[in-house]
């Protein structure tokens, strides 16, 4: 059991949190509190969307590992030409999209804030990455993780995302 000595639905606090978060985007996803920031807003104002149309789909979020948060990579298949030649791009990002939990297991999906076909730059923070971009592009990479292995989940504000 993580996050103390209290019970969780799945014994696990940052699996029902990213349970509550599936849930509410597929409420919203057209393919099938106190805080001014935080996962209870978030997931109240992505639902407020599904009765009042609006075009946000995701809840980025951002998952820490002890006091650091987790670097996510994968690569991605930009073009295969003559069918013998590839062209590959290394994506790293510190910001997901969960797409579902089962027990203690989550699919998350790679979010990235930039659509640079020429590879990604290097980020040392969540904030660095940011740094002034507007968007989140969706990557198709998805990872399955154990969530055991994470301390804190971020919610940020709902946001209408792009496909890469």
């Amino acid at each position: 059991m993580s996050c103390g000595k209290r019970k969780f639905d799945t014994d696990s606090c940052v699996a029902d949190i990213l349970k509550r978060v599936a849930d509410a985007q597929d409420e919203v996803d057209n393919d099938d509190g106190d805080c001014d920031v935080s996962c209870h807003k978030s997931i109240q104002d992505l639902l407020a969307g599904a009765t009042t149309p609006t075009t946000f789909d995701t809840i980025p979020l951002i998952l820490y590992c002890g006091c650091e948060p987790f670097l996510g990579t994968g690569v991605q298949l930009l073009q295969r030409t003559n069918g013998t030649t590839q062209t590959l791009r290394c994506i790293e990002s510190f910001f997901f999209r969960v797409s579902k939990v089962d027990d203690n297991c989550a699919k998350l999906e790679l979010l990235t804030t930039t659509d640079e076909p020429n590879g990604l730059s290097k980020y040392d923070d969540p904030c660095s990455q940011i740094n002034g971009e507007t968007t989140f592009f969706r990557t198709g990479i998805c990872m399955t993780v154990d969530l055991d292995c994470f301390c804190a989940v971020v919610c940020l504000d709902p946001v209408a995302t792009e496909d890469l």
